[in-house]
């Protein structure tokens, strides 16, 4: 019988409600005294508003508790139950959705991502598009550059075709090297959501969350649910908190789930038991463990899953997310072989306090030294080809163009005078000194402040990060667009050595450091 037949009759039989589930706070045992005593002292010092842990230990959870106010305006105190935005820790969550799909069969890891897009498709200019499997977009390995955009104010972002047709391209040769990709996993969101034929919150409310019990997580609040939400805030030059309002994104998949520290419990549970909970088989052992397989690799022995960051801590085989945005900060951090998982959310900024805390807690677990992971499985993801060299192989001139989709591709011009100095010109303006510039290898990095539209609602200066890799006499890459809080922005960029490299142009004394 077909995997997807078997889940629907045990779904069936379970008579699993879906009205929100109220769990409760479970107070810690004695050996957590001392991360406990941690958290308080963290909100009493004003370092955070709130914070929610859970703590599952031999498959059960053995601490839920919510400490400080989750709503300062409402005066709401936290609890296990407070309901916190996850930013990324929303990855392996959009993962599991999209491995429901692929037990179904209606999803193929290893296909081409375009198979499954209807309208704009991903381009390659190094490579063939064909090689940005579905794989390697859970894996960071597609190829696509680093970006996220938020949107304020009631702006609403752009359909995902229009977020595809700008951003949508691999600076790299698909499957050469590893890079964290918001838009990877927004896609992933919208390729469940047309596979399924089903809004994508939707799918995953009633294929997710509520068979298993967790009903308190969404894509957003859910309705009734207004009162246990925690406001996310941020800390101003006086180190008060002040409420971050609503923002939105082009990738929701990446970075838009809320839930709870109990509800995330369950997660948790339903990752180390292979793929089951309470009866509910959501997903297949074999689909649960391709999630937490190594397959693309930032180190030898580190890297990513199918969602999850794959890795060792403390000496154990480790499962990890965190998350980090305005007015937020997470972490979730499973142990498979101990039967364990530790789960901080905070509604302030800053991974310090964060990490901090899940440490603290992970000491507390005391699971002791394990046995070094298996070594990693090179399954999607290819050995890189660079053109190693020394700095002075840079010194030229090299000229190209900056593709704009919105307003048409832009001349530039780089004149690398030594390898601790090189000026770069747009179009027909003066050349402007690249700060920060390092040039190591076959990677060369720098950036210039100016002014570059990107968004309608933003006016102010934007760092312009330059991300550039030399191939022979052709430097391929990335001028990245990046203003704190708003965007990061890729533009593709294709530059060739220049036969005249005399570069003698006088800066226009515009360097100036970034806004950070």
């Amino acid at each position: 019988m077909p995997f997807s037949r078997v889940r629907l009759l045990v779904l069936g039989s379970a008579l699993l409600a879906t009205a929100p589930v109220r769990g409760v706070d479970i107070p810690a045992p004695p050996e957590f005294a001392e991360p406990r005593a941690f958290i308080e002292a963290q909100v009493a010092e004003g370092r955070s508003p709130s914070v929610a842990v859970a703590v599952v230990r031999d498959g059960e959870v053995v601490w839920a508790e919510g400490f400080g106010v989750a709503n300062l305006e409402a005066g709401t105190a936290a609890s296990a139950d407070s309901i916190y935005w996850l930013a990324s820790v929303s990855k392996p969550i959009t993962a599991t959705g999209l491995m429901v799909l692929v037990d179904r069969g209606l999803v193929d890891l290893d296909a081409p991502a375009n198979r499954y897009l209807p309208g704009e498709t991903l381009r390659a200019p190094l490579g063939s598009a064909d090689a940005m499997t579905v794989r390697r977009l859970a894996n960071h390995t597609s190829g696509l550059p680093l970006h996220y955009q938020f949107f304020y104010d009631g702006h609403r972002p752009p359909p995902m075709d229009e977020t595809i047709r700008r951003y949508g391209f691999a600076s790299k040769p698909p499957g050469s090297a590893w890079e964290y990709s918001n838009l990877g996993f927004g896609i992933l969101g919208y390729i469940t959501e047309v596979v399924s034929g089903t809004p994508w919150p939707e799918f995953m409310e009633r294929e997710v969350f509520d068979p298993i019990g967790m009903t308190r997580t969404s894509n957003r609040v859910r309705p009734g649910l207004e009162a246990d939400a925690a406001v996310p805030y941020t800390r101003d030059v006086g180190g008060r908190f002040v409420p971050v309002g609503h923002y939105d994104f082009d990738h929701p998949g990446a970075s838009t789930i809320w839930s709870s520290a109990n509800d995330l419990s369950r997660f948790a549970l339903l990752h180390l038991n292979g793929g089951a909970l309470d009866g509910v088989r959501l997903l297949s052992e074999e689909a649960a463990r391709k999630m937490r397989e190594l397959t693309g690799r930032r180190s030898p022995d580190s890297g990513t899953g199918i969602g999850w960051a794959v890795g060792t801590d403390i000496g154990r085989r480790v499962l990890s997310h965190s998350g980090g945005m305005p007015g937020v900060s997470t972490y979730v951090k499973l142990y498979p072989d101990d039967q364990a998982a530790v789960i901080v959310l905070r509604n302030g900024d800053g991974f310090d306090v964060t990490g901090a805390i899940a440490d603290r807690i992970t000491d507390a677990l005391d699971l002791g030294p394990g046995e070094p992971p298996p070594p990693p499985d090179p399954t999607g993801q290819e050995a890189p080809d660079p053109t190693e060299g020394a700095p002075d192989d840079w010194i030229g001139s090299w000229a190209g163009l900056l593709a704009d989709p919105d307003r048409g591709d832009l001349p530039v011009r780089l004149e690398v005078e030594a390898p601790d100095s090189a000026r770069v010109a747009f179009g027909s303006e003066p050349p402007r000194r690249l700060v920060s510039l390092s040039v190591e290898g076959d990677r060369l990095v720098g950036h210039v402040v100016g002014t570059f539209r990107t968004q309608p609602y933003y006016h102010g200066p934007t760092t312009i990060e330059f991300h550039l890799d030399r191939r022979g006499d052709r430097l391929t890459g990335v001028a990245r667009a990046f203003a704190l809080g708003y965007f990061a922005l890729p533009y593709w960029v294709d530059l060739s050595r220049q036969e005249d490299a005399s570069g003698d142009d006088e800066p226009d004394g515009s360097d100036q450091p970034p806004p950070r």
